[in-house]
């Protein structure tokens, strides 16, 4: 089981185009390894939103700026994490499992 599936992305470029371009990167190439890994029963996501993360209060950026770490942002709106998340799990050749 996979838990706390965000991207802190304390440590990339303060431009928020560059900064969603590789927290998409980092959830496609992550998820697609799970996706593939048979010993791997569920990824659970607590939080869809940048409004509500933990990384902000708990692990704030130099920069100040805001974190992004989640699949929609402060406005609930989608981000390329969103899009990358389903490209992975559409495009997935690893067959649906079932619960136990």
């Amino acid at each position: 089981m996979i838990t706390e599936f965000d991207v802190n992305d304390h440590d990339l470029p303060s431009s928020v185009a560059e900064r969603d371009r590789r927290i998409a990167q980092i959830y496609s190439d992550f998820l697609s390894v799970l996706v593939a890994e048979p010993g791997v029963e569920g990824v659970v996501q607590w939080g869809m939103s940048d409004r509500y993360t933990w990384l902000n209060q708990l692990a704030p950026r130099r920069d100040q700026t805001p974190q992004r770490p989640l699949p929609f942002d402060q406005a609930l709106q989608p981000k390329p994490a969103f899009a990358a998340i389903c490209g992975v799990l559409i495009n997935s050749t690893s067959p649906p499992r079932t619960s136990k």
